[in-house]
């Protein structure tokens, strides 16, 4: 008979392989390679060749799939192309060709100023404007991961497989599949990278090299994206703080690493033109309506596994914005370390605890003032004008919940994998297979998007590229801004669509041009609302309407020599334009020009 010491050994020897193999450890290189590696594989399956390289037919006019995005990749991509074709100058993103008379700030525009930096280089040393916003969106959707490998080594966990997972976890967060369209926010990144320096900063008493890393990445973080610089600032206010409340700082050292910071933080906004040439902090409405629902990081919506459950829970009409739902996966691994995750916190709230108090105040953000579980309005708090008015600043504030997304898988894996036991890390490998399964309706939706290219065009691209090719201006009468006025939906789309049109073809041929789409405008600031905050709209619709008169006006009175006047409305007439200019039809629109040179 086999003896039961017979029957063990095997069992012990396969445990024990099983257990070098599933727990096998790294060098923190190998492990960012690894996790990098998993990345590209990820975004291989997204975005083919052509796509990386600018030449799908995709760009011609690129378009997303969240709601209220159709503009906003053509918005993008015109900023980029009338940028990286202009001189050097300061302040650095402000454009005179866009936007005529007074210019634009392609901030505002949503750029990613450090993507049109870069593409501004290569212009100046190959005098091509070359898009690289794929290769871009390539390293959005292969870095997260690499991003959540630093916050693990941070937390000293060196396991192989915890780079994979991490990888798929971080590189398939349903809030950045979602957010297609919104290409600045795509760099969610960006975020993750914060948190690891969060644990560094802490793991490090003496930590003038991390504090240089600081102050560079806050300054790459404003010149990507508004919404992650607040972010990352959050984690940055937070590291200073808590290095202090742990000993490892007085607070004059505190007080004097913040006014450092924030000088030179400041002094590159200032140099990036916020603050100057006609631009101002865009105040504005919305805050409250681009929220979170407090279902929305646990009710399954857009899941490949739970595919009944329909689309997104939207109480207000604009909650796609605070689309946050975790993922099965992700909430499988959130409850099979849950009794780890409370036990933890009780030791370490005191070590963590400006952290924390963040977190829940970015939530209370992001749910706003209006709190919805469902459809069911549960608190409804009212809040000043002027207050309401800067919280429109970023009105989307539903967004800010990511912070706290990749936190908890940040928390999932460090606990999971913090005693080392086999069984544990394949469970939380089943859980990342399965959140690839849960994703894969929004994963599908970018790619399918990709294929479909540039939709039907309101006006044809060679008659734009024909009649541009012999103008130093274009006129559009209305412009985006003014088209808002129209009260015929479908007139006002057509003329939308038309607009963007005209500006990406004068943004490929660097025709100077007055219409201009940004996504806020500055018509209105703080100064105006502070003194009558229940006027604000009121002084808002005004001065867009005399904008708008001032354009018609400039309509009336004719093309100059070397301008085209583009009309994609009946106004102004032709027996209304003045005497030697003559228009011709542009498909179902009119342009015109003076013949009489």
């Amino acid at each position: 008979m086999i003896g039961k010491k017979q029957i063990a050994e095997p069992l012990d020897g396969l445990s024990q392989y099983v257990r070098r193999v599933v727990l096998a450890e790294l060098p923190a290189w190998q492990l960012l390679v690894l996790a990098a590696a998993t990345g590209f594989i990820w975004a291989a399956s997204i975005f083919d060749w052509n796509f990386i390289i600018g030449r799908s037919a995709f760009w011609q006019f690129p378009k997303g799939t969240i709601s209220g995005s159709e503009y906003d990749m053509a918005q993008v991509l015109v900023g980029y192309l009338y940028y990286v074709q202009s001189s050097w100058h300061l302040p650095l993103f402000n454009v005179s060709q866009l936007g005529t008379p007074t210019g634009t700030n392609v901030i505002f525009m949503d750029v990613v100023p450090v993507v049109a930096l870069l593409g501004k280089l290569i212009h100046s040393i190959t005098a091509r404007a070359i898009n690289i916003y794929g290769a871009y969106l390539f390293l959005c959707f292969s870095l997260p991961g690499v991003m959540m490998m630093l916050v693990l080594i941070a937390a000293r966990v060196r396991y192989a497989l915890a780079a994979v997972i991490a990888a798929i976890f971080s590189n398939s967060m349903p809030a950045l599949l979602w957010q297609w369209g919104h290409i600045a926010l795509m760099a969610q990144f960006i975020v993750i990278g914060a948190l690891a320096l969060y644990l560094f900063s802490l793991n490090n008493q003496a930590w003038h090299r991390v504090l240089i890393i600081w102050i560079t990445y806050l300054i790459i973080a404003y010149f990507t994206n508004a919404y992650l610089f607040v972010m990352v600032g959050v984690v940055w206010l937070c590291t200073i703080l808590q290095r202090r409340l742990n000993g490892y700082a007085t607070t004059r050292e505190v007080l004097g690493i913040g006014a450092l910071t924030v000088a030179l933080v400041m002094t590159s906004i200032i140099l990036g033109g916020l603050f100057g040439g006609g631009t101002a902090p865009p105040f504005g409405r919305g805050y409250g309506v681009y929220s979170m629902n407090l279902l929305s990081p646990f009710v399954p919506q857009e899941s490949g596994i739970f595919s009944r459950t329909g689309g997104i829970i939207d109480a207000t009409g604009g909650q796609y914005e605070g689309f946050n739902y975790l993922g099965i996966g992700l909430l499988i691994a959130s409850l099979f370390v849950l009794p780890k995750e409370v036990s933890w916190l009780g030791q370490n709230v005191r070590r963590h605890i400006s952290l924390l108090i963040a977190f829940v105040g970015l939530t209370a953000f992001a749910i706003s003032n209006h709190v919805f579980a469902g459809h069911f309005l549960l608190l409804d708090l009212p809040i000043p004008p002027y207050v309401y008015w800067t919280l429109g600043i970023f009105r989307s504030g539903g967004r800010f919940f990511w912070l706290i997304g990749y936190a908890q898988i940040a928390v999932a894996l460090v606990l999971g994998f913090r005693r080392a036991q086999p069984v544990v890390v394949l469970c939380l490998m089943v859980a990342a297979i399965l959140q690839l399964f849960d994703i894969q309706p929004l994963r599908e939706q970018i790619i399918a998007s990709i294929a479909a290219g540039p939709e039907t065009y309101e006006l044809k691209r060679d008659e734009l590229e024909g009649m541009l090719v012999r103008a130093r201006h274009v006129e559009v009468v209305p412009s985006f801004n003014c088209a808002e006025d129209i009260k015929d939906e479908l007139l006002k789309e057509k003329i939308r669509r038309a607009n963007m049109e005209l500006m990406l073809t004068a943004a490929r041929m660097n025709v100077p041009t007055n219409t201009v789409f940004t996504g806020r405008q500055s018509f209105i600031t703080l100064k105006d609302v502070l003194p009558a905050p229940s006027q604000a709209p009121e002084i808002l619709k005004s001065r867009r309407t005399v904008y708008c008169r001032q354009e018609m006006s400039r309509a009336r009175s004719g093309a100059r020599s070397g301008e085209l006047l583009v009309l994609l409305s009946g106004w102004p007439r032709q027996v209304d334009v003045a005497a030697g200019v003559t228009c011709s039809p542009l498909a179902w629109a009119r342009y015109c020009e003076r013949l009489n040179k």
